[in-house]
C-alpha cells in the first residue's frame, strides 16, 4: 500500500486572509501526473472545515456556508483577477449557491460594473452501460467571451457537467485561462476537465476547498447514483491535522462528506434520511454523533415517523440515542 500523501507534502503555503482563516496552498506538479494541470490550489479554513465535517447540516445553514467559501476565495484571489477579462459561467442548478457576483460587488472595478456571467442548465444522467454519466443540456443565457472564465461550482466530482460546458463553450470563444473554484472537489473531475482544456491550450487553474478528494469507486448507498467523497480515502490530499480531524468526526469510516448536494439544500428531511442510512450502512456508532450540531432533529417524534416510513432498520440502529419510541 502506497503511503498517504498529505498536504503538506506537497503544497507550499501561497497566501493567507483573515476571514475564516484561510490560507491557500499552492500545488506544482503533484505527482508529476501529465493527467493533472501543474498548477493548482487547496484553501484551508474553518470554514471549509465546517463544510466537509458537517454532514449532518443542511438547508439554509449549508447554503450559507457555500457563500462564505466563495467569499473566501474572492478574497484570496480577487487582486490578481481584478485585472483580468473575466467572465463567470454558473451551471445550474447546483453552482447558484456559489454565485461570485456579490462578492466581486465589493472593489473596483465591480463596485461599478456587474461580473459578466452565463448561466445555462446542465443535468447529468447515467449511461445505458451504467458506468458514466450522459449530460442533457438547457437553454444557454449570457454570452461567450473574455479572457478568463470563472466556474464555481459547490462540488466537483465526475467532472461531467464542466467537462461538457467548456466543450460547448469553447467551439463559440477561446478564453485564455479557466479558472474553477470548488469547495469539494476531486482528483478524477480536475483530470477530466483538464484534458478538455488542453485540447484546445486553455489554462485551467483549480481552486479547492479544504481537500483534493479521490473518489470512491463504489458508493456507500445501495442503488443510490453518487459519487461519493471521503477524506479517508487512500488518494485524498488534505493536511494531517485534518485529516486526523475527519478520521475522529467519521470514527474511522469511509463516509462521504457531503452525499447529494443538491438535496442537502433543497429537501433536508430526505437529505437526513440518507445521511442516517449511510452511517447505519457503514457501522458508525450514534452514541458519539454531536446530534445538536444537525439542522434536523432526528430525536422528534415527526421525524422518526418519517425514519419509520423511510427504512424501520433505521429506528433500531437510533434506538440508543431515542428515548421513546415514535
Amino acid at each position: 500500500m502506497s503511503k498517504r500523501i498529505f498536504l503538506e507534502d506537497v503544497g507550499i503555503p501561497y497566501s493567507t486572509t483573515p476571514i475564516g482563516h484561510g490560507r491557500t496552498w499552492e500545488i506544482k506538479k503533484l505527482k508529476n501526473d501529465p493527467m493533472l494541470p501543474p498548477l493548482l490550489y487547496i484553501v484551508e479554513s474553518q470554514i471549509g472545515e465546517q463544510f466537509l465535517l458537517g454532514r449532518g447540516i443542511s438547508g439554509r445553514q449549508k447554503f450559507n456556508m457555500l457563500r462564505y467559501i466563495a467569499k473566501l476565495f474572492v478574497e484570496l484571489f480577487f487582486e490578481e483577477l481584478r485585472e483580468k477579462n473575466c467572465y463567470q459561467y454558473l451551471i445550474l442548478r447546483g453552482a447558484y449557491p456559489f454565485d461570485l457576483q456579490y462578492e466581486f460587488g465589493h472593489a473596483a472595478p465591480y463596485d461599478r460594473f456587474l461580473l459578466p456571467t452565463g448561466f445555462i442548465k446542465l443535468q447529468r444522467v447515467l449511461n445505458q452501460e451504467g458506468n458514466d454519466w450522459e449530460i442533457k443540456e438547457g437553454n444557454f443565457i449570457g454570452t461567450f467571451g473574455g479572457d478568463t472564465w470563472l466556474i464555481p461550482d459547490p462540488v466537483v466530482a465526475s467532472g461531467s457537467t464542466i467537462s461538457y460546458f467548456l466543450r460547448k463553450g469553447f467551439a463559440h470563444h477561446l478564453p485564455k485561462q479557466v479558472y474553477l473554484f470548488t469547495a469539494c472537489g476531486s482528483v478524477e473531475g480536475i483530470q477530466r476537465i483538464y484534458q478538455e482544456c488542453l485540447k484546445y491550450r486553455v489554462e485551467l487553474i483549480p481552486v479547492l476547498s479544504q481537500c483534493l478528494f479521490e473518489v470512491s469507486k463504489v458508493g456507500n448507498l445501495p442503488n443510490h447514483l453518487l459519487t461519493d467523497l471521503p477524506v479517508l480515502n487512500p488518494g485524498s490530499i488534505t493536511t494531517k491535522s485534518f485529516f486526523e480531524k475527519a478520521y475522529h468526526r467519521y470514527q474511522g469510516k469511509q463516509m462521504c462528506c457531503v452525499g447529494d448536494i443538491g438535496e442537502s439544500l433543497e429537501n433536508p428531511v430526505s437529505y437526513s434520511l440518507h445521511t442516517l442510512w449511510e452511517m447505519q450502512i457503514l457501522g458508525m456508532d450514534p452514541k458519539r454523533e454531536d446530534w445538536e450540531a444537525w439542522t434536523i432533529d432526528v430525536r422528534e417524534k415527526d421525524f422518526q415517523k418519517r425514519i419509520k416510513e423511510f427504512n424501520p432498520v433505521l429506528l433500531d440502529y437510533l434506538k440508543e440515542i431515542i428515548s421513546e419510541d415514535p
